[in-house]
């Protein structure tokens, strides 16, 4: 019997404990995780080190640095801790995770210090590229030279939850590349660069981002761009979120023309969000909502909001709820249903399009129902 328990001892350890799942932390491959020394190269050999399963441990406390891009190759495994991995060259300061079933969860992602807004893959802070079922929650994202989390090209079946984003070049939250399966939840987004959570489908990927979940999310105080915007894409929802602050409006929802030349949003659907102080940018004349069609062979079509709140837009904003677009463009099947405005503004504006271009019932403004509209 004893002479049995050694051999199947030996045995569940050469299979790896009988589950093949391994703990690792930075230190075992070299990483010192001080904060000021270079653990570039250590890092990128504990995470090449992982096999499908295993995971990468970040101790609480430990700050990691690194002055290049760093890689997530290794399919199935987790990356996860209380630790920081900390960016010190903005030019190569990306976290890419490169396989599928990867989770990224409970760390935070740091950039020290930007000299400008960049705009390639190496600079998004943690960046999905087009892999399937990557997890990335409870992450904390202090500072990108570009957006927080880029998700795309091409990933599928992505969850983005619990995340937040702070001090961005860019986006906070930035879905493109025609991604699609993704839900992106439970996201706070202060001090963004650009727009708080964007879903963008440019028409030079070949194909719009698709069936894209957004729940539960919070933006506040960027210095550019919106709250929440969906620049193309197709049956994208977006569900309960508060908008505070914004430069330009807290929700858009658009295709655009030269030089973003994007898709247009079809069956868009936005339920219970609420903006206040919308539109603080005077330069910007977008109002706390703008539905916009930018291209003629673009429209919009198939949207609905419904239970939107608006208060506290910048004063001499253009309107609370605009709908706007450009000479030859149009816009299709779009209702505004169950909105409240408080304000002494214009509720309502339609440009390039009539005034009855869409359904709009069960609005108040100031308290006061208005009569419904519909074409």
């Amino acid at each position: 019997m004893v002479l049995l328990a050694v051999l199947l001892t030996v045995a569940l350890a050469v299979l790896g404990g009988g589950t093949g799942e391994q703990h690792a932390t930075p230190a075992d491959s070299g990483a010192v995780g001080d904060g000021r020394t270079d653990d570039t190269r250590a890092l990128q050999r504990a995470l090449d080190g992982l096999h499908p399963g295993d995971t990468l441990v970040l101790p609480e406390g430990r700050s990691f640095v690194h002055s290049d891009v760093l890689r997530v190759r290794v399919p199935g495994v987790r990356l996860t801790g209380g630790g920081s991995l900390v960016a010190v060259e903005e030019a190569r300061s990306s976290v890419v995770v490169e396989a599928n079933d990867v989770v990224v969860d409970g760390i935070t992602l740091a950039m020290r210090g930007t000299s400008r807004r960049w705009d390639a893959y190496e600079q998004m802070k943690l960046r999905v590229a087009g892999h399937t079922g990557v997890v990335v929650r409870g992450v904390t994202i202090e500072g990108s030279a570009a957006a927080g989390v880029y998700v795309g090209p091409g990933a599928t079946e992505f969850l983005v939850e619990d995340v937040r984003v702070q001090d961005t070049r860019a986006d906070g939250v930035h879905v493109t590349g025609g991604s699609h399966d993704g839900v992106v939840r439970g996201v706070v987004a202060v001090g963004t660069g650009d727009d708080g959570v964007a879903v963008v489908s440019y028409l030079a990927d070949g194909t719009p981002v698709r069936r894209v979940h957004v729940q539960d999310v919070t933006v506040r105080d960027n210095t550019w761009g919106r709250g929440i915007s969906v620049v193309g894409g197709e049956q994208v929802t977006i569900e309960d979120a508060l908008v505070e602050r914004t430069s330009a409006a807290g929700l858009y929802i658009a295709s655009e023309g030269a030089p973003y030349d994007t898709y247009a949003p079809r069956e868009v659907v936005v339920r219970r969000v609420r903006i206040e102080g919308g539109n603080q940018d005077p330069s910007v004349g977008h109002g706390a909502v703008l539905v916009y069609a930018g291209r003629p062979d673009q429209p919009p079509s198939d949207v609905l909001v419904s239970g939107l709140v608006v208060e506290a837009t910048r004063e001499d904003a253009p309107w609370e709820v605009g709908v706007v677009a450009e000479p030859g463009a149009r816009i299709r099947e779009l209702a505004l249903v169950d909105v409240g405005v408080t304000s002494a503004g214009t509720a309502f504006a339609a440009a390039g399009v009539p005034a009855d271009c869409c359904t709009r019932t069960g609005w108040t403004v100031n308290g006061i129902a208005i009569p419904d509209v519909v074409p």
